[in-house]
């Protein structure tokens, strides 16, 4: 085995994902390159490279072209310019300590883990403008209405929901050399609490947790080439 080494905080960076509109495979029309697409649907000979609920991204030259009962979602990640992060994963597990086990303590797993995370951030205002970032916006609509007016007569709406959001999170963004691994973190998740510290003499901040919602989680593993963006 090579050289190992550790790395700072300063290397993971946070995305939030967005769903585009479904892409419906009609086996002549191939995927863009150098993008990221959720899985929505695996047709029984599919072309597709994992199941359904995965992430996956597309190389230049080696296009993808969805058969027909292949259906994504394109995906656009917007950089959360967080201060810190944390993940927890938990594993449930049973007791089933009885006498034959004494003087130890024995245990199974429950075949559950829990996975969940928050990341502390400062509250971005748009310059020009002054409105909410967008991201931002869009976490706090999981608490909140959102109201806006133009100041010149138009109203809009956007009512509070519980939709999930996704989270990735790149855990070595130093490694963008050709031939490099990057290792990411995907995850659906339910955002469970945001908090909006306003010191009087300080940085308002915009701190959030999460918990993983249904759908997969996963470590994705992928090799950099010479034609992609790096992110």
């Amino acid at each position: 085995m090579g050289e190992v080494v550790s790395k700072s905080g300063k290397q993971a960076i946070l995305f939030n994902n967005t769903l585009g509109t479904l892409i419906v495979g009609d086996a002549a029309t191939a995927l863009a390159d150098d993008a990221w697409f959720k899985i929505n649907a695996v047709a029984a000979v599919s072309t597709l490279p994992y199941g359904v609920g995965n992430q996956f991204k597309t190389s230049a030259g080696s296009p993808i072209t969805p058969a027909i009962g292949d259906d994504v979602y394109p995906l656009t990640k917007t950089k959360i310019c967080k201060v810190d992060a944390e993940v927890t994963t938990t594993k449930g597990t049973i007791d089933v300590t009885d006498d034959c086990e004494a003087p130890y303590n024995a245990m199974i797993t429950d075949g559950f883990t829990d996975i969940s995370g928050s990341a502390g951030a400062f509250l971005k205002f748009n310059i020009p403008g002054g409105g909410l970032e967008t991201t931002q916006k869009e976490f706090l609509n999981r608490f909140f209405d959102i109201q806006e007016d133009d100041g010149a007569g138009s109203y809009s709406l956007t009512s509070q929901n519980d939709d999930n959001i996704e989270i990735a999170m790149l855990w070595n963004s130093d490694q963008i050399a050709v031939g490099d691994v990057q290792v990411w973190m995907l995850t659906p998740a339910i955002l469970s609490e945001i908090s909006l510290s306003k010191p009087l003499k300080g940085v308002q901040n915009f701190d959030f947790s999460w918990n993983k919602a249904q759908g997969l989680a996963s470590i994705y593993q992928r090799t950099t080439n010479a034609t992609e963006t790096v992110f």
